[in-house]
């Protein structure tokens, strides 16, 4: 694939994203994807096909970026403690980056079925390696009676519920406080937060 074609994919799949995340899958339309991305039909329609297959790529890109960040902490076998903040600090860090995904993503799994299935499919081979490691590092943490026994899902749903309900309140918040600088602040120390929440949480 030539520089320009990579490009021209990069162009097209951030207009995508941008009226995914403003009109939802359903009510977002190709003519309208090609006319952001400033390319005709006919090339929307080169490139990627269908709509479907955009949701694919710009979804598969996401988890990507995730799965990554999450390998790259693991395979520094820092301490126990180091690894569980890096990776709370992580996922914290990737919402704050695409604050709008967590809402697309959960519209699309309660009204869309094939999504949803994609989804699942898609999330399914990366998230479960992390899963099978991060289990891995708990269990032996466990055995050596260093923090209380804990399930590898219940971890996962207390770190994951807890950055993205920071996220959740965000456009609340940003009314409230109306200054970039504070709410910056307001967020580093929200993460800073959530990281001593689930430390103290595996405390035995």
């Amino acid at each position: 694939m030539t520089e320009k074609d990579l490009s021209t994919e990069a162009v097209i799949l951030d207009a995508t994203e941008a009226e995914f995340l403003e009109k939802g899958f359903g009510s977002t339309k190709m003519m309208a994807i090609a006319k952001r991305a400033g390319v005709s039909h006919s090339m929307l329609h080169y490139y990627f096909r269908t709509k479907e297959n955009l949701f694919r790529t710009i979804f598969l890109k996401k988890i990507q970026i995730l799965s990554q960040a999450c390998e790259a902490i693991l395979v520094q076998h820092l301490p126990f403690a180091g690894t569980i903040r890096l990776i709370v600090e992580s996922q914290f860090n990737f919402v704050r980056q695409n604050p709008q995904l967590p809402y697309f993503v959960l519209n699309e799994i309660l009204s869309n079925k094939e999504n949803r299935a994609l989804v699942l499919k898609l999330l399914r081979p990366k998230i479960m390696n992390i899963f099978d490691n991060i289990e891995k590092i708990l269990s032996v943490e466990i055995e050596k009676g260093a923090i209380r026994p804990v399930k590898i899902r219940d971890f996962m749903m207390n770190m994951i519920s807890l950055n993205i309900s920071t996220f959740v309140a965000l456009p609340i918040l940003q009314e409230i406080v109306n200054d970039e600088e504070m709410l910056d602040s307001i967020l580093n120390e929200r993460r800073e937060s959530n990281v001593q929440f689930i430390l103290n949480a595996l405390k035995p």
